[in-house]
């Protein structure tokens, strides 16, 4: 609806500028919108294709992730998993991207660069509404910013490709070195490659390297306990209560991230909380990817603390911020957890979990690489 008004309020303003000024230049504005176009187009381009070149755009998928079934998950989750599972292909996407924006920094290969984005973004533009996503917006917005350098092009390349006709190149720029912008231009160009190439690629590359996360909590998990856990014995209020699919109460699986986050599988149905932005928050207690548009599980952030060995859990989901526990955990031994306390009802809980040593396709495959045949778990 915003996009109509929009709409509404550009031709209006035309029509009245137009009526203010019948002999306007056309070329001129047109020439104008096109440079704005690839600009804008270029901007959007480097930033996300330097989020795909280095591999950011998308996290390694999470064990808890790998230990929750497919169905649980929503249409949109299903896709960026799957690019996760393939960052070879991400970059991919990427080195497209960067590729396409610079081809947009000079005049004479815009179209070349235009005839890269429209079907790529196409193609997400499709992808965003099969699987249900909420970023067709963008891509349709994406699209719309080529169009001023598509169109003006292609008539020439219809005359010449269909009608095979002699075709003459677009005589009309504007004479920049008699222009009274022609410093703007030059500084323009500078600051766009200084902000969008070095700054952007930089910090992208840095980010990297440091193998910083944009989705996940930065504060490291227990060290020592990361995995899956079967969850052996289970004594609320003092009552041992044995493995059934008819006790809601009772955990099933217990998995401990590399981070501070641990997710507990249920017996219940469990409300999936969706993204409130596609954007990547700073503070960790924003960071929600983890635990959106998925169901199965249940997602705890924890806070540990070493001198009294006290864990402490939180439900950042909004439909169970009431969830805590306080925990006191031990290790009879090497493969086996105790957790002892209270949840945020008072409940008394004692919970026995024991390492399931599971192995999983995707980190086997990276120790030997994808084209060694024979694989075993």
């Amino acid at each position: 609806m915003d996009w109509t008004i929009y709409l509404g309020i550009a031709v209006a303003l035309a029509l009245l500028w137009r009526s203010r000024q019948p002999h306007l230049e056309l070329n001129k504005w047109y020439y104008y919108l096109r440079i704005f176009s690839r600009y804008k187009l270029a901007s959007i381009l480097l930033v996300a294709g330097f989020l795909k070149v280095f591999p950011l755009y998308v996290p390694e998928i999470s064990l808890s992730h790998l230990n929750t079934g497919y169905g649980y998950f929503q249409h949109w989750k299903h896709l960026l998993l799957s690019l996760s599972a393939a960052p070879a292909y991400l970059v991919f996407l990427g080195i497209v991207e960067v590729a396409a924006a610079i081809l947009l920094l000079f005049r004479r290969t815009a179209f070349l660069g235009v005839i890269f984005i429209i079907p790529f973004y196409g193609n997400v533009f499709l992808a965003d509404l099969a699987y249900e996503g909420g970023d067709f917006l963008v891509s349709t917005y994406i699209v719309l910013l080529s169009l001023p350098v598509f169109v003006y092009d292609l008539g020439r390349l219809g005359r010449l490709i269909y009608h095979k006709a002699f075709t003459q190149p677009a005589a009309w720029h504007l004479e920049w070195n008699h222009s009274r912008w022609k410093k703007v231009r030059v500084v323009g160009k500078i600051s766009f490659a200084v902000v969008f190439f070095f700054v952007v690629g930089f910090k992208s590359y840095s980010a990297f390297r440091q193998q910083q996360n944009l989705f996940y909590p930065q504060h490291k998990g227990l060290e020592g306990i990361v995995g899956k856990y079967w969850v052996k014995d289970f004594v609320l209020n003092g009552d041992t209560i044995a493995p059934s699919p008819f006790e809601n109460g009772r955990w099933k699986d217990v998995v401990f991230e590399r981070w501070n986050t641990l997710s507990i599988r249920v017996n219940e149905s469990i409300v999936v909380e969706e993204p409130a932005s596609r954007l990547w928050p700073r503070q960790d207690s924003l960071r929600n990817y983890e635990y959106t548009q998925v169901g199965d599980r249940l997602y705890y952030t924890f806070q540990f603390s070493e001198q009294d060995s006290i864990l402490t859990l939180a439900n950042r989901n909004k439909h169970y911020i009431a969830g805590s526990y306080r925990l006191q955990l031990s290790q009879p031994d090497s493969n086996a957890v105790l957790l002892r306390g209270t949840n945020g009802r008072g409940d008394s809980l004692q919970v026995l979990l024991v390492d399931a040593k599971k192995k999983y396709l995707l980190e086997e495959v990276k120790k030997v690489g994808r084209r060694k045949v024979g694989y075993k778990l």
